[in-house]
This record gives structure tokens, C-alpha cells and sequence, in this order.
């Protein structure tokens, strides 16, 4: 596997390929799966990150694996099934994905399994109850996302509730910080970020889903090595431009755009971010994350 510097360019993938309102279409898949999914888990698994460094796997929409050095493998909002298209059949519009599932819920390793709010393609019924680990792996969130994972089976003694700006320390190491996030409808009043900081000092902090408002900026973390950052700009997250003022105003070193890629009925352009942040005039490196891959940050100290 190979690892990519800030600023190169994933190669091109079509995100608006297939028509939200064609039901009689086959979805046509932005590419092809490229290795098993018990494959690509035991890859990820078993991927040495040096001690410096932090290593992020992307799985579409906002899922992330993240490991650092010999830390927890750690998973952010891991919808890994197609469980929006039959939930939400009955809009006017399809939910299906349009990416393969990377790795089925079975043959998910992960210890610490973090969900930021309870939204179907963040928190994922189906994912968690054929999740392989669930009775082993740890599952934090905010309120709402820890009611989801006991609905589905979690144990109470595996779940750990975070609130915004509340830091809890994992494994004597890794600390999990939640923050701030403003929720986009009144289906989930819980919605939260994360803020990730490493044992080697590298940070990063996911926005999760957030609408936007002038006084956002101001209860975000700063300065951050990583942001991954929702810009799709549907269902009251933030657009490209919104995000590209949330990065110029919390400084991180490298912003990531996320959640453009999944639901054939919500994307958009990742470069559209980069065009952003030269519109705003932001310092911050740019980078947008390839699948099957992981990109390898090494901490700048």
C-alpha cells in the first residue's frame, strides 16, 4: 500500500455518476472493490505506523480508521452497509451508496469504535449489530449515539458517553475530546465533533455532520495538525466555502474534506474545498483521501 503527501491528488473518481431519481437504474459504482473485505481489514490490521506518524484509511462519506504507532485502531462513523436505501425507500430521491462496501461489518477489527451523532449513515444499526467485535471493542459518543448502540445490543458496560469538551484518555495514551457541532434538523440535538491527540502529539479533529453560524468558528479546536471537515453542503452541513472559513479561522495544518462521496443523492466535488481555501486565502495544506490506501502523516514538530 502506498501513502500519499499533503496536497496530491487522489485519482479522478465520477461522485455524480448515477441519477437520485432513476430507481429503475442499476447504481453504478464509483469504482470497482479492489481486495476482500477480510483482506483489506487484516491489511489494515496489520500495518506498521511508525512512532512519529499517524495512519488514516477513509471508507467514504465520514468513516475513518485511524492508528497511531502501536495505539488502538480506532473508527469514526463506519456506515459499512446500504441500510439508507431501504430505510429511507420511501423518499422521493434514492439513499443507495455508490461506493463498495469496503469491509463488512463481520469482519470489522477494531478497538474503539466512535460514532458522532446518531444519523443512520453515522451511526448504522445493521453496522453495529453484525459488527464482529461488538462484544469486545469499545463504542463512544455523544448521548443519542450511545442510545443507538444499547438499542442494538451493545452491552452498557462497552459504551462510554463523551460530551462536547469533555477529554477522556484511553489505553493511558490517547485522548478523546468531544466538541462542538450544531445539529442539522431536530432528529439528533446531540451531534458532536472529535478531537483525536495522539500519544506522539499529532492531533485530529473530525467535524462530524455541523450546519454553519457566524459564532461556529470560535468553539472549534485550533491549530490542529488534521481536520476532516464535511463540506457537502446538503441537509444543513456545511458547503465547501463554509468549510473553507471554518479552516482559515481554526489553523490546521491540513483540512480533508469529507463526506461528498457516498449517497448518490448528496455529493459534490472535494476539489471544490481547495478552490475554497485559495478563495479565503487559508495557509492550510489540502488533501483529499484515496480509498484502499492509507495516507501516512508524520507529525512536524
Amino acid at each position: 500500500m502506498l501513502s500519499l503527501q499533503p496536497g496530491m491528488l487522489m485519482p479522478s473518481y465520477c461522485f455524480s455518476r448515477n441519477d437520485p431519481y432513476d430507481r429503475e437504474a442499476a447504481v453504478q459504482f464509483v469504482l470497482p472493490p479492489l481486495i476482500s473485505s477480510r483482506e483489506y481489514m487484516a491489511s489494515i490490521r496489520a500495518f506498521r505506523v511508525p512512532q512519529d506518524s499517524l495512519a488514516l484509511w477513509y471508507l467514504g462519506q465520514n468513516g475513518f480508521i485511524l492508528r497511531s504507532g502501536d495505539g488502538p485502531l480506532i473508527g469514526i462513523d463506519l456506515y459499512l452497509t446500504n441500510s439508507c436505501a431501504r430505510l429511507f425507500a420511501h423518499l422521493p430521491f434514492r439513499l443507495d451508496r455508490q461506493l463498495p462496501v469496503f469491509i463488512e461489518p463481520e469482519d470489522l477489527d477494531i478497538d474503539i469504535f466512535y460514532t458522532t451523532h446518531s444519523h443512520e449513515d453515522h451511526a448504522d444499526a445493521e453496522t453495529i449489530r453484525r459488527f464482529g467485535r461488538l462484544a469486545k471493542a469499545l463504542f463512544a459518543g455523544p448521548w443519542e449515539a450511545v442510545e443507538k448502540y444499547r438499542s442494538c445490543g451493545v452491552p452498557a458496560s462497552s459504551c462510554l458517553m463523551i460530551h462536547p469538551n469533555q477529554t477522556i484518555t484511553f489505553e493511558g495514551s490517547t485522548e478523546f475530546t468531544g466538541t462542538f457541532a450544531l445539529p442539522t434538523d431536530n432528529t439528533d440535538l446531540n451531534h458532536a465533533g472529535l478531537l483525536i491527540r495522539f500519544a506522539n502529539g499529532i492531533t485530529f479533529y473530525n467535524t462530524g455532520d455541523t450546519g454553519y453560524c457566524e459564532l461556529l468558528a470560535s468553539l472549534l479546536p485550533h491549530n490542529v495538525d488534521l481536520c476532516a471537515i464535511c463540506i457537502n453542503g446538503g441537509f444543513n452541513n456545511l458547503d465547501a466555502l463554509e468549510a473553507a472559513r471554518i479552516v482559515k479561522a481554526i489553523h490546521p495544518r491540513v483540512a480533508i474534506p469529507s463526506h461528498y462521496d457516498m449517497m448518490i443523492n448528496n455529493t459534490g466535488d472535494p476539489n471544490m474545498l481547495r478552490t475554497a481555501l485559495d478563495l479565503v486565502e487559508s495557509d492550510a495544506a489540502f488533501h483529499v483521501m484515496d480509498y484502499y490506501r492509507p495516507w501516512v502523516y508524520r507529525a512536524v514538530r
